[in-house]
């Protein structure tokens, strides 16, 4: 009998693939990120932002914070050129009810520089619109607050310039197919 040999399951943020669910409405496709991911998994697309009900195109969000040592889930989601728009609760629930529903992936590709889906260096805004620390995104938060051994990477990894960063990629093939046995 033979054994078969099933692609690892991995989230992508959606608008890695080319789906119109940026917050401008633009389209930012990633062919080379595309063509690694169709080769080795098998994906669940997520946009939090778009799955919440926000629509497309939508008002850009920040992280707003009054304090510097706030948790990721006291933060204040709110819009960047509007700070009347408040999306903090519906964000926080839908990133604890998302992630749970996520629990048949094996590794996660995010969004860089996203509030959302940014793994690392996003900016927190104090209420004079200044920067006072950074931090990962709210979901991306959720996430590995879920799932703490998650392989996560984002397209500037698997990036260099216009080629793929063939170790990068490699390693985070490596460490998906690794979580994918210890978790089947």
């Amino acid at each position: 009998m033979r054994k078969i040999n099933t692609k690892p399951q991995i989230a992508v943020s959606q608008c890695l693939l080319g789906d119109r669910v940026r917050y401008d409405a633009k389209i930012k496709r990633y062919p080379l990120i595309i063509g690694f991911i169709n080769c080795h998994f098998n994906v669940i697309s997520v946009c939090p932002e778009v799955e919440m009900g926000l629509g497309v195109p939508r008002p850009p969000i920040q992280l707003t914070s009054a304090q510097l040592n706030e948790s990721l889930s006291e933060l204040r989601i709110t819009g960047r050129d509007d700070p009347s728009i408040d999306i903090s609760q519906t964000m926080h629930t839908f990133c604890k009810q998302r992630s749970t529903e996520l629990n048949s992936i094996h590794g996660y590709i995010f969004k860089s520089k996203s509030p959302s889906c940014g793994i690392a260096n996003i900016p927190v805004f104090n209420p004079q619109n200044n920067i006072i620390t950074t931090t990962r995104g709210v979901f991306v938060n959720a996430i590995l607050q879920k799932y703490p051994l998650l392989p996560i990477t984002d397209e500037l990894h698997l990036l260099n310039e216009d080629q793929l960063n063939t170790d990068q990629c490699n390693m985070f093939l490596k460490k998906v197919k690794q979580f994918q046995k210890k978790h089947a």
